[in-house]
């Protein structure tokens, strides 16, 4: 089976979905503090368990535990899902 590695917004995954974590853009230092205290850092796998209503957070498993992340957060994340080729 053929799989494309694809970038885009971690708001965009749904529930169920897994996907590693991109970079965090260098100029946000406060954001990369705050995601390091949750240990979700570039390169770490999550998995979002659920998004909580419309434009609700979105519930997400990462190594150091689950976190509701803000959907103004996760959209900010860019995160690497693998899809099927075209």
């Amino acid at each position: 089976m053929c799989l494309v590695a694809m970038m885009r917004p971690l708001s965009t995954l749904h529930p169920g979905e897994t996907a590693r974590l991109g970079q965090i853009p260098a100029m946000d230092i406060g954001l990369a503090r705050e995601l390091a205290a949750m240990r979700l850092l570039p390169g770490e796998v999550v998995t979002v368990l659920a998004s909580v209503g419309c434009g609700g957070p979105l519930l997400v498993q990462g190594t150091g535990g689950v976190f509701a992340l803000g959907r103004s957060l996760a959209a900010r994340l860019a995160v690497e899902s693998l899809v099927p080729c075209p």
